[in-house]
Formats: structure tokens, sequence, C-alpha cells
């Protein structure tokens, strides 16, 4: 077992671990795993983290649930993280194993709409988040930690841009009709192919408009004049 140990400090790694900024991420990876929120600033899912952390020879992610929701404590599910991976010790001057735990928490309360349901679920992706963020030792928030509906991320507008539905789904009309409908968030989708607007572009529109970079935000009639902006756009 020590002998194992051991040849795994000596292992040849690629990864520069002794920069803790190490990490620089390119504009393709933070558009396809994350997102600029309201106010301007960066945010990594947790999908990102994971890809990250496996970049740097993650060998270990553990999850296990320390409170189960119920009615005495608000329905509150608590998780516990635990990340296996390697790092530099300025110690010893050898990359050894390291392991770095975290807790996420999520009720109905505390998240979107859409998540509500699967809360469960969400805080074992919020303890991910947490763990994974200490052990990439990346200063951005995670995505899953957040509650705010407001947010619209570039890979969903992009999804919508490039013929997915952003993460809408066909079925029941909503329950608040003054909200854009999902023929409208559809033929937003159609228009955005047909004009070769970038995701970026679409947000920036969306924004200046309307004062919102979330979509499933426009009121109905917000969402027509954005369906004929779109009309009359020429790029």
């Amino acid at each position: 077992m020590a002998a194992q140990k051991k040849e795994d400090k000596k292992k040849d790694f690629e990864f520069d671990y002794k920069n803790k900024a190490y990490f620089k991420l390119s504009d393709q990876f933070k558009h396809t795993f994350n997102t600029k929120v309201a106010g301007g600033g960066e945010t990594i899912n947790a999908d990102g983290l994971i890809a990250l952390a496996h970049i740097k020879g993650m060998w270990k992610l553990d999850v296990n649930v320390t409170q189960y929701p119920c009615a005495d404590n608000n329905n509150v599910c608590i998780c516990k993280a635990t990340v296996g991976g390697y790092d530099y010790d300025p110690i010893t001057k050898e990359i050894i194993k390291v392991e770095y735990s975290d807790i996420g928490d999520a009720s109905p309360a505390n998240c979107s709409r859409n998540v509500a349901p699967h809360f469960i679920r969400m805080a074992s992706t919020r303890a991910i988040g947490r763990a994974l963020r200490k052990y990439t030792n990346l200063d951005m928030v995670c995505t899953e930690e957040l509650n705010d509906e407001s947010i619209m991320t570039s890979s969903m507008i992009a999804d919508m841009s490039m013929g997915g539905n952003g993460g809408y789904t066909t079925g029941a009309p909503s329950a608040q009709p003054q909200n854009a409908s999902i023929d409208q968030l559809n033929k937003l989708k159609e228009l955005f192919k047909q004009k070769n607007i970038t995701p970026e572009q679409a947000m920036e529109m969306l924004t200046k408009t309307f004062g919102t970079n979330d979509f499933t935000h426009l009121s109905v009639t917000q969402a027509e004049q954005f369906i004929q902006m779109l009309n009359d756009y020429v790029s």
C-alpha cells in the first residue's frame, strides 16, 4: 500500500500542479459550461467543474445525504460531497493525493420553479460544485448554487439558436398567461437561426430592449415586440 502511494507521488503528470491559477478557461469552454448572470458576474456549472477536475486528475467523487428532508427541518435536504485528486505539496515538493469535502443544501424554497420538484438532486449537485471549486481552486460561483430564475445562460440561448428548445417543454400552457408562450419562444428560436444571430448578440439585444436577460420573463406583448424586431433585423 505504501509502495503504491509512493508510486502515485512519482507519477508523471502533465498538469501544472505548482501553478494555483493554472486553469485558463477559453471562450469556448465558458460558452459550453457557462454563463453570465444578471449583474455581469461569471459562473460555471457543475459539469464544467467536473471536466476541469478530470483534467487535474480526479480519482474519486462521492456524495452522501446527511439530512433527509422532512417537516421538522423545513423540507431541507443536505448532502456532503468528497472529491479525491492530486495536488502539489509545497513542503515535500511532491505531487500527493488530496481530498476536499463540502456540503450543499436545497429545498423547494431555495430552488428555481423548474428545479424545485428535484431539490434532493440539487442538494447533491450543489455539494459537488462546492467541493470541486475547492479542488480546482476556481474563484467562480457555481450556477447550481443560484436560485434566481432571471438567469439565462449563454448555452440556453445557443441551444435555442441552434435548434433546441432552450430547456422548455411543449406540454401544458404556463399557469402564468402573462408570460411568453411556448410558441413565441419557439418562434424566437427559429428567428435566431434564420438571422444568424449569435447567443451573445441575442442576449445583448434582449438586455438593451427589455432590461432583462431572461427570455422566460418576457410578457406576451414583449415577446411579440421582440419577434417583430427580429423579423426586421438585418445582420
